[in-house]
């Protein structure tokens, strides 16, 4: 059987005085210090946040101005394939005139040298018809001189 008796009485009394001293110099503080780290990791969170959200910013910026590189790039090639081309078509019709002036000159050129040869060869034929008609004045002997005469000129003109 339990007795009530004082030292019961007093043996609670120094439970309760007990559970106040723990509480008040051992939860309280442990509490307070819990708050202040759960505070602290709230912080860190929220700094992560933070800095993710700038991370977030600049990537965006960064894919931003690569995308406008990219149409600027783009904008250049295209912009040096037309200037490539426009070059290409000028090249090629400066090299069409300028064959188109070499062919003129060179059939210029072939024609006045057809009629140089041909002016030459027209001073010859004169040079020989005139030996050979000196020539038959100079024998007049016979036919068969004039025939010899002749097949010599045909032989010196064909040369």
């Amino acid at each position: 059987m339990l007795k009530v008796d004082i030292n019961l009485l007093f043996t609670v009394i120094n439970l309760f005085i007990l559970f106040f001293v723990i509480w008040k110099f051992l939860f309280k503080p442990v509490k307070k210090i819990i708050a202040k780290r759960q505070e602290e990791v709230k912080a860190v969170y929220d700094e992560a946040d933070k800095a993710k959200a700038e991370a977030e910013e600049v990537k965006s910026s960064y894919e931003e101005q690569l995308k406008k590189a990219e149409e600027e790039k783009n904008a250049i090639l295209k912009e040096g394939r037309a200037k490539a081309s426009s070059d290409y078509e000028k090249i090629i019709e400066s090299a069409k005139l300028e064959a188109g002036n070499i062919v003129d000159k060179a059939k210029a050129d072939a024609k006045e040298e057809s009629e140089r040869i041909m002016k030459n060869a027209n001073d010859e034929i004169g040079e020989l018809v005139t030996k050979a008609a000196a020539k038959i004045s100079l024998t007049k002997e016979n036919p068969e001189a004039d025939l010899k005469l002749f097949d010599e000129f045909l032989s010196k003109s064909g040369e």
